[in-house]
């Protein structure tokens, strides 16, 4: 792959991520979730694994001065900060109004429909950490090295 352009292998990577993301959710609940390959959330999470992937080809081709890592380096923090952050925020939000709609009892079957939209066990920074070593650990068996 050491040919590739840097984006190819970002997006190589993203396969990758929800490949084994897939992998990992069918063999926990012992049969295909292809659900999976559509999320970005769960482990490993998509976005860390996107980014982090992408500074870590920018220090590798780059070096960790140039402009390109540094502009990678603030996209990966501030999207991985708003990830965690973010997500714990609206995970918050999903238990309390998941707790409301489970405590109606005249709500019925749309209670139990809602019940299911909002499950609280989306994403955790546990899955973020996972993407950031995914997409780091990816370019840096995917890239030979600085050009």
């Amino acid at each position: 792959m050491g040919e590739w352009p840097i984006w190819a292998l970002v997006g190589v990577c993203a396969v990758a991520g929800q490949g084994a993301k897939f992998t990992l959710y069918s063999a926990v609940a012992r049969r295909p979730a292809p659900a999976a390959l559509f999320q970005g959330y769960g482990a490993p999470s998509l976005p860390a694994a996107v980014l982090s992937c992408l500074l870590t080809l920018m220090v590798i081709h780059r070096g960790w001065r140039s402009s390109e890592a540094s502009f990678a380096l603030v996209l990966a923090v501030v999207a991985v900060h708003d990830t965690v952050k973010l997500r714990l925020a609206a995970t918050r939000q999903r238990e309390i109004v998941h707790a409301i709609v489970t405590t109606e009892p005249a709500a019925g079957e749309l209670r139990r429909r809602v019940a299911g939209f909002l499950d609280p066990l989306t994403h955790h920074p546990a899955h973020v950490a996972a993407g950031i070593l995914f997409g780091a650990l990816f370019a840096v068996a995917a890239s030979p090295g600085p050009r």
